[in-house]
């Protein structure tokens, strides 16, 4: 594994865009002991419902607590420790309500504890406001500073979401084989009994199956996580 990936911050929108974007990646990082964190800038839950109902609020917590023990719980199946996992309480599909700057100090700060090699974030045209909103954040957060240890960032795609945004494709140019990484994967996927589903669906196991067989085909390998390089230094 190159240098690059020896400490590795991921930023994510919501709880289960890490392990569907590059749960292959952190399983193998942590293979080979390398220094990972993930943090994640919204809930991820809020938006499903009214939020002007006052009486939902003690059930969308409820929904919210749940989602991020499933966070844990994936992110432990793939080798990774709760101490490494940072949550949000920014309300989900609504990181346009906060100031830009707040979210990139947000970033910037587990930059300056964490000082990673690598940065892995969303897609920049991604369907999904946060996602995009958490892109735009990131960068200002990696531009070239004499502290700055970030020699490579990375864009991942999020099923359900990249692929919806027929006029800005996404178009990967760095791929990693995830042949031995896929099984744990798909059983991180597992935990987030809410959200991924075993049927033919967008987010099925089936669906991230076949999208790493199809970046695998892509790449000479036979299961792959398909990137789009941002920065390399």
């Amino acid at each position: 594994m190159r240098n690059d990936f020896n400490r590795v911050l991921i930023i994510a929108a919501h709880p289960d865009d890490d392990i569907l974007g590059c749960g292959g990646l952190i399983n193998k990082l942590k293979k080979q002991n390398k220094e990972v964190r993930v943090a994640f800038m919204a809930e991820g839950i809020s938006s499903r419902y009214d939020l002007n109902k006052s009486d939902k609020s003690e059930l969308i917590q409820k929904e919210i607590n749940h989602r991020e023990s499933c966070a844990i719980e994936a992110l432990k199946t793939l080798g990774l420790s709760s101490d490494n996992i940072f949550f949000s309480k920014r309300k989900c599909c609504q990181l346009d309500i906060y100031p830009l700057l707040e979210i990139t100090k947000n970033i910037e700060l587990h930059i300056e504890d964490f000082s990673p090699t690598c940065l892995i974030t969303h897609f920049e045209q991604d369907t999904n406001i946060d996602h995009r909103l958490t892109y735009q954040a990131s960068l200002p957060a990696i531009r070239p500073t004499k502290s700055i240890s970030i020699k490579l960032v990375l864009s991942f795609e999020i099923l359900s979401s990249t692929e919806w945004n027929y006029s800005e494709q996404f178009r990967p140019n760095f791929f990693l084989d995830i042949n031995e990484e896929l099984e744990n994967k798909l059983n991180a996927c597992m935990k987030y009994d809410k959200e991924i589903s075993k049927e033919n669906d967008k987010r099925s196991i089936e669906a991230i199956k076949t999208l790493a067989r199809f970046r695998g085909l892509q790449s000479g390998h036979y299961y792959s996580e398909a990137f789009k390089l941002i920065v390399k230094r």
